[in-house]
């Protein structure tokens, strides 16, 4: 890899980004052309059923795309669907050279690489192979696994206490960083908590604290079903609210049907022997066109979902504050020796207000490998 390959696709990764949820379920991907050291077009994947990357980008060059270099940060699809064959159409535009960043999971989309080499273009692949996959985790995950991403958020003091030991928890961060969650919910198809939070907080889990024209789903994992019917999540006149629960019996039950008289949705999620029912569950709402969850959840669900190695990507904000004793952050993952800890790796620490900030990925994770 070039020290110039590397920088032109860093631009076309910053491209990607740019495209936001309403590219789901597709990929975000981001374009760069180039030629003679010079940018003659640029372009995203805006929205779902519109142009691709590689289209905006082609149009933007119009004949100055004839013997350029094209940086794709994922494979050019191959196949007819919303949109004509990206790989078809750089080669029409008398592209020289594609540089790509990552080879399309989806098997109907893929087969771009060789459709290129097969009309004499110069394909280079592996680029910037992490950050071009990251900018398309989740629509990465849903082809691997067919299940949704699982983003969790976590916020504690800075010695690892989310609640003080008489249950107060609101507010440890910062309105800064609170700013910034519901960032991430308007950037969700769905936020999930566990039953236990729902009762402890009794939270809207909307968008409320920034303008957005987007609202997530909001899904409660509630296996005895005890979310009251007179609580802000089965307020559903504005927001829709899902509570998913394993045994049919309980769907049938008094506080079942109390509940779907506000209109909340009361489904159940068979467990898959020998499999994890939170497994089943983020498969449920990828069937069900969630293909991203912010997990607000507490200490007891997010331990689970680390434990099942279902988590992609961990946020965790941590207040400039002591408690010495509390409820901690971590639940009990089992582990009990110092070579299977659970390794991440995490993005350069970012400050927001008085809070640190910290994303981190699993390193050894199917979704990411």
């Amino acid at each position: 890899m070039s020290p110039r390959d590397a920088a032109w696709m860093r631009m076309a990764i910053a491209a990607a980004h740019r495209g936001g949820p309403s590219v789901r379920p597709n990929p975000q991907v981001g374009c760069v052309l180039v030629a003679d050291g010079v940018v003659v077009g640029e372009g995203y994947h805006a929205r779902c059923g519109g142009p691709h990357a590689e289209a905006e980008a082609l149009a933007a060059a119009g004949n100055a795309a004839r013997g350029a270099t094209a940086y794709v940060t994922l494979e050019p699809c191959n196949h007819h669907g919303r949109t004509p064959p990206c790989a078809q159409a750089l080669i029409a535009a008398g592209v020289r050279r594609v540089v790509i960043g990552v080879a399309d999971p989806n098997p109907t989309a893929s087969g771009g690489c060789a459709t290129l080499r097969q009309a004499g273009v110069e394909v280079v692949t592996g680029v910037e192979s992490t950050a071009c996959e990251q900018a398309a985790e989740i629509f990465f995950v849903g082809q691997r696994h067919k299940r949704a991403f699982v983003q969790l958020k976590l916020a504690a003091t800075l010695d690892g206490f989310t609640a003080a030991a008489d249950g107060t928890s609101q507010w440890i961060t910062s309105p800064a960083a609170r700013i910034e969650v519901h960032r991430m919910r308007a950037h969700a198809d769905a936020v999930l908590i566990g039953s236990g939070t729902a009762l402890a907080d009794n939270p809207r889990l909307d968008v409320r604290h920034l303008q957005s024209d987007r609202q997530p789903i909001r899904v409660v994992t509630d296996r005895r079903l005890r979310l009251p019917p007179d609580s802000r999540l089965a307020d559903t006149s504005a927001l829709r609210t899902l509570v998913l629960i394993d045994d049919p019996l309980v769907g049938v039950s008094p506080r079942a049907e109390a509940l779907r008289a506000r209109g909340v949705e009361v489904q159940c999620v068979a467990p898959v022997p020998g499999s994890d029912w939170l497994a089943a569950v983020l498969a449920h709402l990828h069937d069900l066109g969630m293909m991203a969850v912010l997990v607000e959840g507490g200490a007891t669900l997010a331990g689970s979902l680390l434990q099942a190695q279902l988590v992609d990507r961990l946020d965790v904000f941590f207040a400039p504050r002591l408690l010495g004793s509390g409820t901690s952050l971590w639940h009990e993952l089992g582990i009990t020796t110092l070579s299977d800890a659970r390794r991440l790796v995490f993005d350069p620490p970012k400050q927001i207000g008085p809070d640190i900030w910290l994303t981190g990925r699993p390193t050894i994770s199917e979704e990411l490998h």
